[in-house]
């Protein structure tokens, strides 16, 4: 789980992701964590915060 949390992570950095709804998109593309997984893993409520973080690292 974790491997897919850090790939989720890395494609929003990659891909320079801006929203939920895009996120979403490309989500059920590549076969990603839902926007929900994400936010339960990370225990973050909002997604903003997410993309926040995946451009961090």
């Amino acid at each position: 789980m974790q491997e897919s949390y850090q790939k989720s992570l890395q494609i929003i950095k990659e891909l320079n992701i801006k929203s939920e709804k895009e996120y979403n998109k490309i989500a059920k593309e590549r076969l990603l964590l839902s926007s929900e997984s994400l936010k339960y893993i990370s225990q973050i409520k909002s997604f903003y915060e997410i993309i926040k973080v995946a451009n961090e690292s």
